[in-house]
């Protein structure tokens, strides 16, 4: 199953997941779809699928870092910028000394 084949049996495969039904053309996909990748599983076809997880996992795992390294830039900002503050305006947002 190519790529595309893929995501769209994906889609189908999250509908009925959730138990939203499917009409008679939908199904009729979702049951070829199904069989394929059962076939190409047992015919150690998943190879291919592991190697593109593996990319999404790398892929996932940078955006975390990047978002790890903004949430620190964002918070010392956030420090900087409530260390500026009074005591009062400190005391009305709940802020500690």
């Amino acid at each position: 199953m190519n790529k595309q084949a893929y995501e769209n049996w994906a889609v189908l495969h999250r509908r009925v997941v959730a138990g939203e039904s499917l009409n008679e053309s939908e199904q009729a996909a979702y049951e070829a779809g199904r069989r394929e990748l059962d076939h190409e599983d047992r015919m150690d076809g998943n190879l291919e699928m592991i190697r593109t997880l593996r990319a999404q996992i790398r892929e996932a795992e940078t955006v975390q870092r990047e978002l790890r390294t903004k949430e620190r830039e964002l918070d010392t900002r956030i420090k900087t910028l409530e260390s500026r503050l009074d005591e009062r305006t400190r005391q009305l947002l709940g802020i500690g000394s």
